[in-house]
């Protein structure tokens, strides 16, 4: 340690101002000394000059060097005293400095919770790095966007600008965890022309998209160890939010009719809560029929369980109309044991993160806590800009044209493929929704074909890993997931020439081994 009365005014001597740099010269000034300090240049009790001796020495003026002691000060680097110079404060300094306290390198990383490293688990390395990569989502075949070139964007800027000028104390204050009640008026009246949904305004809430939904249904419904149901194959993001409750995941095979309730029966007869799409069970595209759906709803009766409806791209149906929501159906009992989950993020854009769930009376309370002690709801302005979106009809107009679009490009895709793709392979044709799925000859590897799909300017995911897997007693079928509703229909047709040859190497390269 320097003692305070040695080389009191030497301590300026490293300092480099810039004029002309994008920070100012006290920010620089409190940058360098802050630094000095850390690295043991400066060391506890060095006297420094006064503000008036370092502004005259650096050429700069008093109140640049009074406001970076100032902001010195307030932090505890230095120790600043009525009309005695400051001096340095006893601030431990980093490894590595002259003279510095040595501080020892962690032994391990920081050890990651018990539900981190379960949700870890969901998402492989390379599908992280994916999603990391927001350049990769863009790329045909990525999943889960829609077309941006077909939305409104002038009118929802409009709805937008109008809501932030005419913001009102209600709106600035705005608390009820369900969400703004506009919100919830628009979006039930929505759901019940659409869905055929029956329900009140209490029972709306508005969510962070459909996994905040989900998020919000396991912290209400799950303990650590109870069993929930699960489609498979089915979508990552709701194993994820499965685990992190601690929940025990119970994969039930989908067929073409829908989820095998008697399979889930079997394996879990008394599961809490079973997630399930009736109307479009990603990635297959399976429609859950009414035999299905009564015994689905037979089951939870008896076993007291809950019934998540997840309706991610229901109404984007092409052949009819969009099947009725379970809450549509008349039938007693039912609107005690649904919830019904919806998103904004698929028909407008992720960004929004906008979505919302139906929940039954007897629950609106209990749900309406965890909600209070967990997290929020969106920024009401959204909330009030979506509203006028959906009240004055533009949502509704925006659908038809998304369904149009999207049933346009699945024909357009479909047709390729099948003119490219080896003659043993066919693309299964999807009744909705924007993904179709593509099955591999036994023994493939779909990961394999996905990082070289990847390496060309291709994206895919593999359908293995949306299956449960051998501990479900379900194989893992390889296959690709191909989303084709947010893309240009030449890209699409670009897309399916390169599947198809990337997709020819593998099989070739399975024969010869």
């Amino acid at each position: 340690m320097v003692p305070a009365s040695s080389a009191p005014h030497a301590a300026h001597a490293f300092l480099r101002l810039q004029r002309g740099a994008p920070a100012t010269l006290a920010a620089q000034l409190v940058e360098q000394l802050r630094r000095a300090v850390l690295e043991g240049v400066l060391q506890p009790d060095h006297l420094l000059p006064s503000s008036r001796e370092l502004a005259r020495e650096l050429g700069v003026s008093r109140n640049t060097a009074v406001a970076a002691y100032e902001a010195l000060a307030a932090d505890g680097t230095i120790v600043v005293r009525p009309r005695r110079a400051p001096v340095v404060a006893h601030v431990p300094a980093r490894a590595g400095g002259q003279g510095a306290a040595r501080v020892q390198p962690a032994a391990a990383p920081p050890r990651l919770s018990r539900s981190a490293r379960r949700l870890a688990a969901v998402v492989p390395p390379d599908r992280l790095d994916a999603l990391l990569d927001s350049r990769a989502r863009s790329r045909p075949f990525g999943v889960g966007l829609p077309d941006l070139e077909l939305l409104p964007w002038r009118i929802l800027e409009r709805c937008l600008a109008r809501r932030f000028r005419s913001m009102s104390a209600e709106g600035a204050l705005h608390h009820d965890p369900r969400g703004a009640p506009l919100l919830r008026r628009a979006v039930l009246h929505h759901v019940a022309v659409a869905r055929g949904v029956r329900a009140t305004v209490d029972q709306v809430f508005i969510t962070e998209g459909s996994q905040g939904a989900l998020d919000l249904c396991c912290r209400s419904l799950l303990d650590p160890g109870d069993a929930a149901w699960v489609e498979d194959p089915g979508p990552l993001a709701l194993r994820a939010a499965v685990r992190m409750a601690g929940a025990r995941l119970v994969a039930v095979p989908v067929d073409e009719d829908g989820l095998r309730v008697h399979v889930g029966a079997r394996r879990a007869p008394r599961a809490r809560v079973a997630f399930v799409s009736p109307a479009y069970a990603f990635p297959s595209g399976a429609r859950l029929t009414l035999p299905r759906r009564l015994e689905l709803l037979s089951w939870a009766g008896k076993a007291g369980a809950v019934i998540v409806e997840i309706d991610y791209e229901g109404e984007l149906r092409f052949d009819g109309s969009p099947l009725p929501s379970l809450l549509g159906l008349d039938i007693e009992g039912v609107t005690d044991r649904v919830i019904h989950v919806g998103t904004f993020s698929r028909s407008l854009f992720p960004g929004l993160r906008l979505g919302f769930m139906i929940v039954p009376p007897a629950l609106v309370r209990a749900v309406a806590q965890v909600r209070a002690a967990s997290t929020r709801s969106p920024p009401y302005l959204l909330q009030a800009a979506l509203a006028d979106f959906i009240d004055e009809g533009h949502f509704a107009r925006h659908l038809r044209k998304l369904k149009q679009a999207t049933r346009r490009r699945r024909d357009l895709l479909l047709a390729e493929l099948g003119l490219v793709l080896p003659g043993a392979l066919r693309a299964r044709a999807p009744a909705g929704g924007s993904v179709l799925t593509l099955d591999l000859p036994a023994g493939s590897d779909d990961v394999a074909v996905v990082r070289a799909l990847a390496a060309r300017g291709v994206d895919a995911l593999p359908l293995s890993r949306s299956a449960g897997g051998s501990r479900s007693g379900t194989p893992c079928a390889p296959g690709l997931i191909l989303g084709f509703g947010a893309h240009a229909e030449p890209a699409l047709l670009d897309a399916a020439r390169t599947l198809a040859a990337v997709v020819s190497e593998a099989i070739g390269a399975g024969e010869r081994r």
